[in-house]
This record gives structure tokens, sequence and C-alpha cells, in this order.
């Protein structure tokens, strides 16, 4: 079979346009709807409605859309992959990340990224926003949380789990609560998030306990709500990767182990997120790999 003429198929399957599809190849638009109507006549089925306005797919080509763009698509990979496999990945990575997290844990990662990459030049956009990938150009996203279904790719780097923190100065005057209802005798430091401002959810034995709070202060950075419970503002909700160091170090406490406590009602992760899976360049995949390998 013509793999160049399943192409011109997929291409004008996404773009319903045989003009747009001759545009990008670089060819005559007879030339892109004689490729369709010969893989038609050797299926012996028409993939497409035609008119003199509109190019509108039959069910038999959604259907021949449908199994042949993964098999295209992975067909592509492996040659990338082959022609990539000896090369040294190379070239400029545009990556997004909170700034809390690009701080605290791949800041101190960096060294042994270059070492390893030495011809790669990163370019990290650090914000707390959550960035749009294909209009910003950014390769890849380091994001923290539930995902929404979305046509990004996502590759789960780790779980994240929630801890409870507090200074040992503000607990000289404040008891460490041991419940969840006692809280409401605290100051909470969360982030200004509605998932996080509202409502923290407590988790023991199976049952949950969702539990309504009223902060005293939100904020949208990890790194200042942790600052700011290591200096006694109050009691804070973090999580794990944030926090670890600091409960080591004794400058935070942890409260409530025996509870399993998030923010949300539903599991948290930390992803690699990138736009598709056509194309992944080697510098992306190393990129994803080595962000493995630190959580």
């Amino acid at each position: 079979m013509d793999i160049q003429q399943l192409k011109t198929f997929l291409a004008v399957h996404r773009t319903n346009s045989f003009v747009d599809v001759a545009r990008e190849m670089d060819v005559a638009p007879s030339s892109v709807s004689r490729s369709i109507s010969n893989l038609e006549k050797s299926l012996g089925v028409r993939l497409f409605q035609r008119t003199t306005r509109v190019l509108t797919p039959t069910q038999a080509g959604d259907t021949y859309y449908t199994r042949m763009a993964p098999l295209i698509e992975e067909m592509d990979r492996a040659r990338a992959e082959l022609l990539n496999q000896d090369m040294q990945p190379a070239g400029v990575l545009r990556v997004t990340a909170s700034v809390s997290y690009a701080e605290i844990v791949l800041a101190p990662q960096l060294p042994r990224f270059q070492e390893t990459y030495p011809n790669i030049n990163l370019e990290l956009e650090l914000s707390d926003r959550q960035v749009d990938l294909v209009n910003e150009r950014i390769d890849v996203a380091i994001r923290h949380g539930h995902l929404a279904d979305s046509t990004l790719v996502a590759k789960k780097l780790c779980d994240v789990h929630y801890q409870l923190v507090a200074s040992p100065e503000y607990l000289v005057t404040h008891p460490a609560p041991e419940k969840p209802d006692e809280l409401d005798q605290h100051r909470l430091v969360t982030f200004s998030y509605p998932a996080y401002r509202d409502t923290w959810h407590f988790r023991r034995r199976g049952q949950d306990k969702p539990l309504p709070i009223h902060p005293s202060v939100t904020m949208t950075n990890a790194g200042a709500i942790r600052s700011s419970a290591r200096h006694g503002l109050g009691v804070a909700l973090l999580a794990d990767w944030t926090v670890r160091d600091d409960l080591e170090s004794g400058r935070l406490v942890r409260l409530m182990s025996d509870w399993e406590i998030s923010g949300t009602a539903t599991e948290a992760a930390l992803w690699a997120v990138y736009p598709t899976r056509k194309y992944v360049p080697a510098r992306t995949r190393a990129f994803t790999d080595f962000l493995s390998t630190i959580h």
C-alpha cells in the first residue's frame, strides 16, 4: 500500500480540504484529489462526500481514519527513533514549570542533566499560571494535580501526597491539632485556588471527611507558603516534595500524620506534559526520562 497516499488521506480528513493539503504538500489540488480517488478505488469504498463547496468524510472514511492514524503515527515514530538513536540529543528545549518546583526540585538537578546532555540548551519559563504549550511554543510542561482531559500527552512522574505542617515556634503557643475539627483554632495558610482555599479533605480507614476551612492567608506560590510556615505564620498544607527537606531538618513539623490530607477529593500527581506523540524530538524524550529519575 502507498504510504504517501495514506498520509494524504489523513491530512485531508483532518482539514476537510484538498486545497489546504495541496498547499501544505506543495502540489496541485488535482494531485491530492487524484490520490484520494485512487485510494478509494483500491479500497472499494467512498471515503469522502464531495460537493462543489464541501468535503465531508463518510462513515467509512471516519472508521478508516480512526484505525490508520495510530499506525502511521507509530511508523513515523519508529523511523524517527532509528534516525536519532545514534545521535546525541541537541538543540533548544523550552520547559515550563511552577516557580516553586523549579526552585526546590528542578534547579538542584540541572547540573546533572547538563553533564549528561551538554548539547541541549534549556529555556525555562517559570510561572504559576497554566501556560498554553502550543501557542507559546513550549516543548514540555511540568504540571501538578489532577489533569483534565485534553489532547496533550501526559507522562506521570509520581504521585503527590499532601502534608499538614507548622513550625516548632508556632506550635509553642498553638498546641498541635489532633483531629480535623481542631483546625478552626489555628491560622491556616494555603493556596488561593478554589480547590484548596475552601475545603480540605481528610481520609482515614477509607472514610473521607471534607472540612470547610477559613484560611488566614492564601497565596499562589508554594515556596512562599512554605517560607511563611517556617517563620511561624500558621498551619500549611503543602505537597510532600515541597517540605521534605524541612521535615528532615526540623524546620517544619508534620501534623496529624495518621490522616491522609489533600485540598481536593481526587488523587494528585506530578506530570510531564507535551503537545503531541508525533515526532517527539530526542531532547524532549531525554528530558522527560530524566524527570522520571528524580522522582
